[in-house]
């Protein structure tokens, strides 16, 4: 009897485990089928995420690929550049002279003009920094250097 007992006592214990693997089985397959659609959702939201980061980073690229020429050191070196030229001119007079041109792949400059002037002495001498002017850092398109046209005012006079 007491045999007995144990051998049921033991079949018990296995059909209950058995049945216990078999439960927490099918609650990890429904735990998995659940984290997958969450899963699924949450992919779906990164991959429109992704795309949108994608974009964005696109148009900041096309932005930075196409740009202005520029000279060598930027705006402020310009001003320096361009003071320095002005005290050494020995012009006479007072006035802005605003001179057109273009700044071509390697970056020289090419087809200077007066665009806005004061008078023919300035033009001339404002002419001619902008012609003598070191290479400029030519303009981009597309992420290739590119003919471009740009401007400086140049302004005649003392500041005091």
């Amino acid at each position: 009897m007491v045999v007995r007992k144990v051998i049921i006592f033991f079949l018990l214990g296995t059909v209950s485990l058995n049945v216990s693997a078999q439960a927490e089985s099918k609650m990890e397959e429904m735990r998995s089928r659940a984290f997958g659609a969450r899963n699924t959702v949450v992919k779906k939201a990164e991959a429109a995420a992704d795309s949108a980061a994608r974009m964005a980073m696109v148009d900041s690229l096309k932005r930075e690929t196409d740009t202005a020429p520029s000279f060598p050191g930027g705006e402020m070196f310009l001003q320096a550049y361009l003071k320095k030229k002005i005290l050494h001119s020995d012009v006479k007079g007072k006035g802005d002279v605003v001179v057109g041109f273009n700044v071509d792949k390697k970056g020289n400059i090419y087809g200077a003009e007066v665009t806005q002037s004061t008078n023919a002495t300035l033009n001339t001498a404002a002419f001619n920094i902008v012609t003598g002017m070191p290479r400029w850092k030519p303009g981009l398109s597309d992420g290739k250097p590119a003919d471009k046209p740009a401007t400086v005012t140049i302004s005649f006079g003392k500041e005091e």
